[in-house]
Order: C-alpha cells, then structure tokens, then sequence
C-alpha cells in the first residue's frame, strides 16, 4: 500500500495517513514492512506506528536512521515501554510485528529529514508498507496458466568475492546486494562501484559497492529489505518490499517485464537443483518455463550462465513462503505497472 507523499509535510516531517489493509475480519495483520525511497543525498529517522484493534494507537517506533552509506542502521530489536505489556509490537530489523495476543487494523510512518536536507524540496519521493495475516503464507492456489517468458538478467555471483570482516562478512553473506545488481543492471542503472581492492580480478566492483549502499551497521549485514529498496530509490528506481499471494502475482508481474528479488529458506534437498541450504536468501525471479517451474538468477553458484537456474515450483513456493512471500519490486521510476487482480500487493 503506497502512501501519498505529497501531503503530509509539517516543515522537515512528514506524517503519512492511516493506512489501512483489506484483510477478512477473522484473519487482521500482525506484521507490517515499510519501504521509502529519498532523492540521493537526502537523510531521515524513519518511524513506524500501528493501530491496535484492541489498544488503538501503539506509540511511535524508532525504524531506521537513513544516512550516508556508513551512516545507514536499522533499530535495535525493542518494543515500547509506555504499552500493555502484553501487547508491544516489536521492531525486528525490517519488520514491525504484533504481539501474539495483538492485530492491527492500521499503520502510520513518519519521515524527519536531516540537516541540510531542504525541507522546501521535499525528496521524500515514495513511502509504502506491505501488511501480512499470520495464514497468508498457507494458501498456494493453482498455477495459472502463462506463456513462458524469460527476463534477460545478467547473472552474477556472490561466491565471487572472498568473506571479509566488515560489510556483513563478505561475499558468502552477499545474496542480496548482488540480486540488487542483477536488477539495477538489467534497468541499465549505473550504480556505486567499489575500489579495485574489494573486488577480485574479474569480479563485478559494482557489487562491494552495492553493498556498502545497503549495509545496516545495527544488523551487521546487507539484507535488511528495506535498506536495499531505499538504495535502489536514490539510483533513480522505484523499489518497495512487498509480500505476494502466489506464485501467480509473480507470473504477472515477470510477464510485464519486471524482474523480481524473493526471499527464500530451505533445508538440504528441500529445492530440487540447489547445491546449499539456507535459513535465508535472496535471488532474482526472471521468469516461468511451460510447466511453470521458476527461472532464477541464483547469486549463489559457480560462475557464469550457471546462475541462471530452473527450480521446480512447488518446493520453490514453500521455501519462499517462509517469507509470507517478500520480494523486492524495483522498476525504472514512473513504469507502469500491470493491472492488479483484486487485492494484490502493488
């Protein structure tokens, strides 16, 4: 759900409306992702409240303070103290979550530009949430049928670059920044490039500095969802973190021409056709074959046209509903986006 970021402003703050899902009465949200995309050059303390169904208004949430690359942390895990105890959401990197006992019915974020930023020029030029159900990641539905389609991404690997002590450990931790890559490179982005030295010969720079971009010094590492669309937003994109219903959303959204980065887990031999496990990943969804297996850009792999995998799309489906089906939508800013069925999540 898309804020209106024009109205709002109160001199360097904006306030956005209550923002409110459409979800069946029996089944309110109970985790919300916020997504803001700034002109480059422009800082901000984001925030982040919600309406409880049973408390009303929480109390503002500190989530993020968006400087330079450097300068850039998401909050500590917390919840307010002034709240019932047994209804505190807490901030978890990326994601507001509701107590167990908690649902809400709305969310409010609240941007507060740094200095110098002119409050006259009001960058703030996109904010969204994504709200999920505790039973949205249940439903898979069947497969529609699609013609198959594949998205030219260039592909990229992480096991490129060596692990390192800083920037979340390096290459092996570097699914995300190089996903974003991918996708800023198949827009024909320019992006950050890192120095000679952060790159191993014949490794793309542009991923160390895609990396510095993104990096959350709080977390220690460059996954947080948030932080790699809000980068994306200062490239010239427009990226927000929203969660699918299906597999079919995605289908829709790949056959426009739209590039997808999701969020995956799985165990050892949970997905045909992956040579690693993980407790969490992101790679590109580029397109669906005639079966309707997923066609990725997987970071994690050899080198080379071995990126570009099929995974069988049932045991996909499960290791990304893990996620309540997150992904990254990054388009060149003002691209249309196809038409949305019923409550879908764009």
């Amino acid at each position: 759900m898309r804020a209106d970021t024009a109205a709002g402003w109160d001199g360097r703050r904006w306030t956005s409306a209550a923002l409110s899902p459409v979800f069946a009465a029996d089944a309110p949200p109970d985790e919300v992702v916020p997504s803001w995309n700034l002109e480059p050059g422009a800082g901000a303390d984001v925030e982040i409240r919600a309406r409880s169904v049973v408390a009303g208004w929480h109390p503002w949430q500190d989530m993020a303070h968006w400087g330079a690359p450097g300068d850039r942390r998401s909050s500590p895990a917390h919840a307010p103290s002034d709240a019932p105890d047994d209804l505190l959401p807490v901030v978890d990197t990326d994601i507001l979550r509701a107590a167990p006992r908690d649902r809400w019915d709305a969310v409010q974020l609240r941007v507060t530009l740094h200095e110098p930023s002119p409050a006259s020029a009001r960058p703030l030029r996109l904010a969204a949430v994504s709200f999920t159900a505790p039973r949205a990641s249940a439903g898979r539905g069947p497969a529609v049928a699609a013609v198959p389609h594949a998205l030219a991404v260039p592909p990229l690997s992480q096991r490129a670059y060596p692990a390192r002590d800083d920037l979340g450990g390096g290459g092996p931790a570097w699914c995300s920044p190089t996903s974003l890559t991918m996708v800023a490179s198949a827009w024909g982005m320019a992006l950050p490039a890192a120095a000679a030295a952060d790159a191993p010969h014949g490794a793309d720079p542009r991923v160390p500095g895609v990396a510095r971009a993104v990096y959350d010094s709080s977390y220690d590492g460059t996954g947080n969802w948030a932080f790699n669309t809000a980068a994306a937003g200062e490239w010239g994109l427009d990226a927000v973190v929203t969660r699918l219903a299906s597999l079919n959303e995605a289908s829709t959204l790949t056959q426009s021409g739209i590039p997808l980065i999701a969020s995956v887990s799985f165990r050892d031999g949970e997905l045909p056709g992956a040579d690693y496990a993980t407790a969490g990943h992101l790679l590109v969804i580029r397109g669906f074959d005639a079966r309707g297996d997923v066609l990725v850009a997987d970071p994690a792999n050899p080198g080379g046209a071995a990126g570009l995998r099929t995974y069988p799309r049932d045991p996909f489906d499960t290791a990304w509903s893990h996620s309540r089906r997150t992904v990254y939508l990054v388009t060149p800013r003002g691209r249309a986006l196809p038409p949305a069925a019923g409550e879908a999540a764009w």
